[in-house]
This record gives structure tokens, sequence and C-alpha cells, in this order.
């Protein structure tokens, strides 16, 4: 099976000449669709002192697990059963060494296409009250971007469904704090769809469970962002009026 590789990928030697090491031999096993090939060579950049600290390795094997999750070849997917959580983790490892965030804006396509598929797994799970499953799911996204409001959003939501209160109400102090200092302008498409989502999801369960003062507020909050949006739309005239 073919996937469209971000072209981003493909100018990567030319942007990134300036860095350490532009992994051009991991480019290509990527572009070639040899994943496997790609991983165990770019296990060896992680243990290796020279390069450990660098953040394109740890990219490079979540693209890597995440083209073998979503790929064909069964008996690869029975060798790497955890290949999605695998590219999560290791996404979420990039990030951290990625202090300045200079390959954050090259690899927006592969960001968004992998929090995509996150937040369909991590919906699924909430469909199926797995919260626990969902919540770690949401917390990959608030690590991947530490301003996305919609994952802080969504990760207290499941919080507050396992009964972790205190922990449900820093997470949506933190989705208010970006919001109120950051607004959205900042956020991809895939994050704003995320944001509604959750302000969706977050107002109706407070308005359930006798809480409409706090419901009302977060939909007063975004309704500048979704007012011609007719699904937040119904929300707000039912809860609000």
């Amino acid at each position: 099976m073919k996937y469209i590789i971000p072209f981003a990928l493909f100018t990567l030697s030319s942007i990134l000449s300036f860095g350490q090491n532009n992994y051009d031999d991991l480019l290509e096993l990527v572009v070639d669709e040899k994943y496997e090939r790609c991983l165990y060579k770019a296990v060896r950049y992680t243990e290796d002192d020279k390069t450990k600290k660098d953040p394109l390795p740890y990219l490079y094997m979540s693209m890597s697990y995440f083209r073998i999750h979503q790929g064909d070849d069964e008996k690869v997917k029975e060798k790497f059963p955890k290949a999605f959580k695998e590219s999560l983790k290791y996404v979420v490892k990039h990030r951290k060494k990625d202090k300045e965030n200079e390959y954050f804006a090259e690899f927006q396509d592969y960001f968004s296409e992998l929090r995509l598929e996150t937040m369909s797994e991590a919906e699924r799970e909430v469909d199926n009250e797995k919260f626990t499953r969902s919540k770690g799911l949401y917390k990959y996204l608030v690590s991947l971007d530490e301003s996305d409001p919609g994952a802080y959003l969504a990760y207290a939501h499941s919080l507050w469904m396992m009964k972790s209160r205190k922990d449900a109400t820093l997470a949506w102090e933190e989705a208010k704090k970006i919001l109120n200092e950051q607004g959205v302008d900042h956020l991809t498409e895939d994050q704003l769809q995320l944001l509604k989502q959750s302000v969706i999801k977050t107002s109706e369960m407070l308005d359930e469970q006798g809480d409409r003062s706090a419901a009302k507020e977060w939909l007063e909050m975004t309704k500048p962002y979704f007012e011609e949006d007719p699904e937040f739309g119904v929300t707000y005239s039912t809860i609000v009026g």
C-alpha cells in the first residue's frame, strides 16, 4: 500500500543542512517504505552518544511505526503489535528533544496526520467508556503540542469521567489560559476540530451533571470561533438558549 509522504520530507536534506545531521539515510528508507530497516537504523542513532540527543531519529521511528500500523502487511504488523502506541511514544520523545521547535513547522503534515488518527482512536475509547485508554491517548496529544487547548479539554473530559476531578480542573485551567492568551490563530485545522468537539462534549457533560453555568462558560468562551458551525450552534442553543 502506498502512502503520500509529506512534501517536507523530500526537501528535508536542503532545509536542515545546517543541523547536526540531516539523516538522509533515514529519509530515504521512509520514502522507499522500508520501515523496519528505518527503525533498526534509527535505534542505533538513539543509542549512540554522538546522536542520541538529536530529535530526528526519534521522529523517523515514530513515522516508521505509524506506517507499519497503517499498512497491509500482516506479518510485519504481527511483529509490531503496538506500532501505533510506539509511534506516539517516539513522537513525544522527538518533541521533548526538539526544545527550540526547530522541526515542528516542517513536519506539521505528519503531526496532523498522527493527531487525526489519535483523535479517532480516542473517540472510540470514549464511546466505549474506556476512559483510562482515552486519557492516555489525549495525554499524547497534549505532549505533542502543549499549546493545544482542545487536547487539554479532551484530556480533562476523560479525567473527569474517571473521577480525577483535581487533575481535570488543572487541565481545564490550562486550556482556558491558552485560549485567553493565544486565541486560536496558532492552531491547525485538525486542532480546531478537536477544540470544537471537546467544547461540545465538555459542555454537554457539565450540563448533564447539573453545572449549566460552567457549560455556558465554555460555550461563550469559544463562540467567536465556532458560531457559524451548525454542530456547535445546536449545542449552544440547547444550553445557552
